[in-house]
């Protein structure tokens, strides 16, 4: 069933990434400043940084809202981090790719796009939804440069037909999207729902430069007959394009 999944949103066969770049060198440059987690969330996409009405999505509620895993700033919280999305490889990537995927994010926000018609389950299936979703972390520029390595290649190992599981067929492909950062690359991911009659287009991006890495995963969920999705991997360049500047 199609719905907002709030924190539940699991990026399969696609990995993404992005980074900042601060001073780096030996006596002669600038010592390397890694970003602390403050300065991270202080960075993440906002709402006024994007076109159209936006609103940030604050997570679990109910019985598990007392174990949030991010403060209002954006701030990952030790204490819930297990709430947060997940991401996963598929079994082909390598055991030391799939392994990477465990970052210890420092920061995270997600925004929900305000939708004329929305799909509202279940007696609703007709309409649109996107979200956003931006991951922060740093580390000294050869750990983020490993790990950015090895989600590439991870990435690039889980490209074309993704097999039916929980939410049916899908594909996932390589676009091209702007040029940021030090090193980038992204994918596409379309999975069909099963039984649902709904498309999931996945676009994820990963990006780096010196000691700061990130995710930025664009989503958008249509259903019903007729409804054709609005996004593309042009306007998911300019989310990009956005994250990266506020580096």
């Amino acid at each position: 069933m199609v719905g907002r999944r709030r924190w539940q949103f699991v990026l399969a066969a696609a990995v993404v990434a992005g980074s900042l770049a601060v001073g780096c060198g030996d006596d002669d440059e600038a010592a390397v400043v890694i970003p602390s987690a403050e300065r991270l969330a202080a960075a993440l996409i906002a709402q006024g940084d994007l076109e159209g009405t936006w609103t940030v999505n604050t997570g679990p509620e109910g019985p598990d809202a007392d174990d949030a895993p991010v403060t209002p700033a954006g701030v990952v919280l030790e204490q819930g981090r297990q709430l947060l999305p997940g991401i996963e490889l598929c079994d082909a990537a390598s055991d030391a790719s799939r392994a990477a995927v465990d970052v210890r994010w420092k920061a995270f926000r997600q925004l929900d796009q305000e939708e004329l018609d929305p799909i509202d389950p279940p007696t609703d299936r007709t309409g649109r939804l996107v979200f956003i979703q931006e991951f922060l972390t740093s580390a000294e520029p050869g750990e983020i440069e490993t790990t950015f390595n090895l989600l590439r290649d991870g990435m690039a190992a889980c490209l074309g037909p993704i097999p039916a599981g929980e939410e049916g067929p899908g594909r996932a492909e390589a676009i091209d999207i702007v040029a940021v950062g030090e090193d980038r690359v992204a994918v596409l991911t379309t999975i069909e729902e099963a039984g649902g009659g709904a498309q999931w287009y996945l676009y994820s991006a990963l990006v780096r430069t010196g000691p700061t890495l990130a995710s930025v995963t664009l989503v958008e969920i249509t259903a019903g007959e007729g409804v054709a999705p609005e996004e593309s991997a042009a306007s998911f360049g300019e989310v990009v394009t956005i994250a990266v500047d506020r580096l």
